[in-house]
């Protein structure tokens, strides 16, 4: 009878945590809706220096998405600031490979750029896996991989019971197909916590040959250069930009997406 009691008792303690959470999270969900379209007011105010600190709010409580980086690009590029614009512009592909207004804005802001800076021709298998890879979220391609492998994994118990007596090559080539999708969100989620990738929010750097202010100077780079952060010392990135070229900068001279 005690045991049944406290079955009970653990069974309202946990419904109750549930609709707890469930509240706290619409409470949260709500206003973090308010205070966006306060950043966007602020906005269209061309209060840009406000828009930037609400939305800055909103991801400081832990709010991420595509269209609260493309807003902030856009606040930062009106208040003059192209590195910073194309940081967020950036950060929102990062989140949704098909926001077609950040890749635009993206294409726009390095046409005015200065740089002479041609991006080597990728591979096009590499090409291939960074399209396939950005194509879904994580979370989508882990699903996909998921639904393939229980097809498979049914399809093989189908055959087993003599209902499918093809079913053998058919179970395994669906099981090791969900590989691939599985392989794509490990690789998706690892390139959104680990990426290397960096945007120069300086006017202009100098680009140097070794990690130090005297050495000698190998480019001069302006605002939005996208880099690949390559190798860290103290106070110093060495840096691969687009052509392949390397060189040194100061590292509070970008900003990592």
């Amino acid at each position: 009878m005690r045991r049944q009691f406290e079955y009970i008792f653990m069974k309202k303690q946990l419904a109750t945590l549930f609709i707890f959470l469930v509240v706290l999270g619409q409470s949260f969900g709500s206003d973090a809706d308010r205070i966006f379209a306060e950043g966007n007011k602020a906005y269209e105010a061309k209060d840009y220096a406000k828009a930037i600190e609400i939305y800055e709010q909103l991801q400081a409580a832990g709010r991420q998405s595509a269209d609260l980086e493309y807003n902030l690009g856009n606040a930062w590029y009106r208040s003059g600031s192209i590195g910073w614009a194309v940081l967020h512009y950036e950060r929102a592909l990062l989140l949704d490979a098909g926001h077609e207004a950040a890749a635009k804005n993206i294409e726009f802001l390095r046409s005015k750029s200065l740089n002479d800076i041609e991006p080597l021709p990728p591979f096009f298998l590499t090409k291939w896996w960074n399209a396939a890879r950005m194509s879904l979220s994580s979370t989508a391609m882990g699903v996909l991989a998921l639904v393939i492998w229980w097809a498979g994994f049914g399809v093989l118990i189908a055959w087993r019971l003599r209902k499918m007596p093809r079913g053998l090559w058919a179970g395994v080539v669906l099981i090791l197909l969900s590989l691939l999708p599985l392989s794509l969100s490990l690789s998706r989620t690892f390139l959104e916590g680990n990426s290397k990738q960096a945007i120069l929010i300086q006017k202009t750097a100098i680009l140097r040959s070794t990690p130090d202010d005297g050495s000698q100077e190998v480019l001069t780079i302006s605002e939005g250069t996208k880099l690949e952060q390559v190798k860290h010392v103290e106070g110093w990135w060495q840096v691969r930009l687009l052509n392949g070229e390397l060189g040194w900068l100061p590292e509070l001279a970008m900003e990592r997406i």
